[in-house]
């Protein structure tokens, strides 16, 4: 009897056969004899075998591992999508190795270049709001390791994706506010690099055509900007702005906090609706009508994607996917009235003739 782990070679020194006869009687695979197999599973059996997993994976030129690139964990948003990936890995037997940038580019490149060492089966990364080139992830895509997207889409790259489709619920977000009163609608964006921020912003400016409302660009603000929230500040004490759609709940938080500061009545007076409905949106005071987007189930699909990528490894076949997202009215926006809804069906039918 061995003391400690029993390896195979231990196993097939006692039965006198080679290592690899073992690994085929213990893996079921392979031409062996039946008796030399019930001899080795029966040896196995009595020495407390174990096979190391890792080590079975490399003969099979697989890792069963995953690796997860985020932004962060310390919006629910980002640890949502985790739970999702996580779900189905662990349904799958997959080990999942989690990384986040925090907005840095540099520590995304060491964190795709680390997980392309360790040969990890595949990647699934939201890359960070300073990424322009995609160098890194084409060297994994070389390599033959394949990379979905998730809440990014990549028009550099031949890679599958899955986002939400942030436009239609956008556009609803701007009739609404008009339906309700608003017409000096502003707009804070999210950063510019990522697909999410263009999507978002153009579903703001289509909201405002057809509602027949003029672009005014003094009513769009960036939230990179330091700046943003002074650039608002004006807007609020010279009584131009009524509206305020945000890229995020985060940001729409701060907004409601400077309409308070100035003495604004939310709805009343501004009507407000975020982007995520993270958890913030129901303890703040008020509640924030916001657009909500599916992050678990976006998590999901980003998993059960690469799943597929990586048993159908030589497919070009590229998977994108847009989750519908709802728009979820709660106390920082008016209720419609019927004379508010007529007047604006009559807004929207003249600007479209």
């Amino acid at each position: 009897m061995i003391r400690g782990r029993v390896r195979i070679t231990d196993l097939a020194n006692e039965l006198g056969v080679s290592a690899s006869t073992v690994s085929r009687a213990l893996s079921n695979e392979g031409r062996i004899g039946e008796e030399t197999r019930k001899a080795v599973l029966k040896l196995a059996r009595e020495w407390g075998y174990k096979p190391n997993p890792f080590a079975v994976n490399l003969l099979k030129k697989r890792s069963k591992s995953i690796g997860l690139i985020l932004p962060e964990f310390t919006h629910h948003y980002f640890s949502r999508i985790l739970s999702g990936v996580n779900m189905v890995m662990n349904e799958h037997g997959y080990h999942l190795f989690i990384n986040t940038h925090d907005g840095s580019f540099e520590k995304e490149v060491k964190a795709v270049n680390v997980l392309n060492s360790m040969r990890v089966d595949g990647i699934i990364a939201s890359y960070t709001k300073e990424t322009s080139t995609f160098d890194h992830f084409l060297e994994v895509l070389e390599d033959n390791i394949p990379v979905v997207f998730v809440d990014r889409m990549c028009e550099e790259l031949d890679t599958s994706y899955v986002v939400t489709d942030d436009f239609p619920q956008s556009v609803e977000a701007i009739h609404h506010m008009v339906r309700t009163g608003s017409q000096r609608i502003t707009y804070v964006t999210g950063p510019e690099n990522l697909s999410t921020s263009f999507t978002r912003l153009t579903g703001y400016k289509e909201g405002l055509k057809q509602c027949g409302i003029p672009l005014n660009d003094r009513f769009i603000l960036n939230s990179d900007d330091a700046g943003w929230k002074k650039k608002l500040e004006t807007l609020i004490i010279s009584n131009e702005t009524d509206g305020l759609l945000a890229f995020n709940d985060y940001i729409a938080f701060e907004a409601i906090e400077l309409f308070k500061k100035h003495g604004k009545d939310i709805p009343g007076e501004v009507a407000v609706i975020g982007f995520a409905d993270e958890p913030i949106a129901c303890h703040m005071s008020p509640k924030l009508s916001t657009i909500m987007q599916p992050a678990e189930l976006m998590g999901r699909r980003a998993a059960e994607i690469l799943l597929w990528h990586i048993q159908n490894p030589s497919s070009d076949e590229i998977k994108c996917e847009s989750l519908e997202t709802s728009l979820v009215l709660r106390e920082t926006t008016r209720k419609v009235s019927t004379n508010r809804t007529a007047k604006s069906k009559m807004r929207v039918l003249k600007s479209a003739s």
